[in-house]
């Protein structure tokens, strides 16, 4: 029950700021030799659940304009939901098209650790980068063209290690977002994504024939915790982006690729 409380915390806090929950969760689990592929699937069907919860609660008076019919008589309303829409095709079309592949770099902690600091150089090259560009005010400036960009690059993110938030949210600055509406973008794309690759690994998990590896209380208590601990650190994101802070998750992420690298290779783990 403790691991299954911990895993909702790293995903919690991992899923929402830049640092790749799904690289944090595979360290974890090589860390703590939980080799019980189902019962770490279950586990990560719920803390997703719950962080799914936790960025819709966080955005729901963004979101409630997209189920309304006066919602949808806006037209920057509707001009944001085609641009999720563009910005999710890519995304699906390489989670579905390349999904064994991705799914073959989980066994790997080693190539997790390349992957988080990649993301870390994102993170710096981003915010370098945001300097030289034009900033839109909103959402709504944004061409289809690098709403698919942004969504393709979310797409990448399935590899453990790329952080989905980071990637989007540097993206999306790349693009000419202001900091605040490439974070604000960055999770309304998380919500398709996040629903549709939880369904899909439900369904596996039904289909299975296997008893249950994880009790229901375990799973309840996990994504319980990551939607507490995922609502705090979409505050916490919020903030640093206001402040221009997002090279700390960088410097972050190269303390925790390199050490963990070393433990794994060198230390016999």
């Amino acid at each position: 029950m403790l691991n299954t409380a911990l895993q909702g915390v790293i995903q919690g806090l991992t899923e929402f700021l830049p640092v790749s929950s799904s690289g944090h969760l595979t360290l974890f689990q090589f860390f703590t030799g939980r080799t019980n592929l189902e019962a770490n699937m279950q586990t990560d069907i719920a803390v997703h659940f719950g962080t799914l919860i936790a960025v819709i609660f966080y955005f729901r008076n963004d979101l409630m304009p997209f189920f309304t019919l006066s919602g949808w008589k806006n037209a920057e309303t509707r001009r944001i939901a085609m641009l999720v829409i563009a910005a999710s095709i890519p995304t699906a079309a390489l989670g579905i098209g390349f999904k064994k592949q991705f799914e073959a770099l989980f066994a790997s902690p080693a190539s997790v650790c390349l992957f988080l600091f990649l993301t870390g150089i994102l993170l710096l090259v981003s915010e370098k980068l945001k300097q030289k560009t034009s900033t839109h005010q909103n959402i709504a400036e944004l061409s289809y063209a690098r709403a698919a960009t942004i969504g393709f690059v979310q797409g990448l993110a399935i590899t453990p290690g790329i952080s989905r938030s980071g990637s989007t949210i540097g993206a999306g600055l790349i693009a000419g977002l202001d900091g605040e509406a490439a974070a604000k973008f960055s999770f309304f794309l998380m919500i398709p994504a996040v629903s549709g690759a939880t369904l899909l690994e439900a369904k596996k998990l039904l289909e299975s024939t296997a008893a249950p590896a994880t009790s229901s209380t375990e799973l309840v208590i996990g994504a319980t915790v990551a939607a507490i601990t995922g609502f705090a650190a979409l505050k916490l994101l919020v903030y640093m982006i206001k402040k221009q802070k997002l090279s700390i998750f960088a410097y972050y992420l190269f303390i925790v690729s390199i050490s963990s690298f070393i433990a794994i290779n060198f230390l016999g783990k």
